[in-house]
């Protein structure tokens, strides 16, 4: 089962891939919420990127798929006070400052992965894709508009509510974990009231896909291996929170805080309603429950600690990166091979979106041919790709 690295919100990116998709999506309809900035089949991050308490990151689209997830701000028109011009768009301008804005979430977590020097070299590569996914952002935003597409709240809502339901989540469930992860529900509910829209348009223009049981099946045996379900467990924990900046001082008072509520846990204390009452993390509205998570979804510390106990165990104080955690293991799932009749819905979708991605790429294309498109002198990112070796043309006659 393959997670992306990326980030960028879930729901946004499981969303975009509906209109951008090119490639083939990941299986598992699970999805994150740390890589939504750009893209996601459950879009994932690695844990140790989160500023807030260990995310379970469920899994999402491919980093192909999910590029297009995050919707920016309009662009500035030209001679409007924020930057210096990237593009024009048939007269609208797409400014340096936005096109930075892009792609700064991928260069800084791109940076803390890998050596500085190394990269560097990425950043041209990324700005171009990510100059041309606001470029097609901004001819589907003009279709859009010319086709009086309407989004409402409502329609908004109830697409949030239908992909977290999918996840077993609840609401509160999903609105803690973009806390943790220190996205803001609002400005998602936005992106995503853009991408339905986009969503809306673009199926006015492919239709409807047709996908039978016996393609399903075909696919499903040409990828077993994509349906091998890892291991998982199920804990809730208690959070004292420590800030990156905190004095000694601060430390070893959350540090005593937490060791007198292991305390009275270890003394047959209620461990949901401690979380409730202490906890630092939004997972205490469930008495500290943070669902079923991989090994690979949680800080290290964390993962290590839960994956080692068994059901009903108890830890000792876990420090990791967000503070002191008591982990309390509730559940576990022992990995294995999904059956095609439970997976059968979820690759009946994927195929179906599959169809309509080769489609939506067509539609876009001819969308960017019949465009004005124009950079100014030295910008344009193909001066910037790694030249081939040139062929040698045949002689004019």
């Amino acid at each position: 089962m393959r997670v992306s690295p990326k980030l960028v919100s879930l729901i946004v990116c499981i969303l975009a891939v509906s209109v951008f998709a090119a490639s083939k999506p990941a299986k598992d309809t699970k999805m994150t919420v740390k890589d939504a900035n750009t893209t996601t089949k459950e879009v994932k991050a690695p844990a140790k990127d989160t500023d807030a308490a260990p995310a379970v990151t469920k899994k999402s689209a491919t980093a192909k798929d999910v590029n297009a997830a995050a919707v920016e701000p309009k662009a500035v028109k030209i001679g409007v006070e924020g930057g210096e011009t990237a593009v024009t768009v048939n007269g609208s301008s797409i400014t340096e400052q936005e096109v930075d804005a892009r792609i700064k979430p991928h260069l800084d977590r791109i940076a803390r992965q890998m050596d500085p020097n190394m990269a560097g070299q990425y950043k041209n590569r990324i700005r171009g894709q990510a100059l041309e996914m606001m470029i097609t952002e901004r001819l589907l935003d003009e279709q859009v508009k010319k086709a009086n597409v309407t989004v409402t709240d409502s329609d908004v809502n109830d697409k949030i509510s239908e992909i977290i339901a999918q996840q077993g989540m609840s609401m509160d469930g999903f609105k803690a974990m973009l806390q943790m992860q220190g996205q803001d529900f609002e400005q998602l509910k936005q992106q995503m009231k853009q991408g339905l829209a986009y969503e809306k348009f673009m199926d006015r223009q492919v239709g409807a896909m047709e996908v039978n049981d016996a393609d399903a099946l075909a696919y499903y045996e040409e990828n077993k291996a994509d349906y091998n379900t890892p291991e998982e467990v199920q804990a809730s924990h208690i959070l004292i929170k420590v800030a990156p900046s905190a004095s000694t001082e601060e430390k070893a008072a959350a540090k005593e805080k937490a060791e007198k509520l292991l305390k009275q846990v270890k003394e047959g204390g209620d461990f949901a309603a401690l979380a409730r009452d202490n906890s630092d993390c939004p997972s205490k509205a469930k008495g500290g429950d943070l669902g079923f998570f991989e090994r690979g979804t949680m800080v290290k510390e964390f993962a290590d600690a839960a994956f080692a106990m068994k059901v009903g165990q108890v830890s000792d104080i876990v420090e990791t990166q967000f503070g002191y955690h008591i982990i309390k293991v509730t559940d576990r799932k022992q990995a294995g091979l999904s059956p095609f009749e439970k997976k059968k819905p979820d690759i009946v979708k994927m195929l179906q979106q599959m169809k309509k991605s080769k489609l939506y790429k067509q539609y876009i294309d001819k969308l960017k041919a019949e465009a004005k498109i124009v950079y100014p002198p030295g910008k344009d990112p193909k001066e910037f790709m790694p030249s081939r070796p040139m062929e040698t043309a045949p002689a004019p006659k």
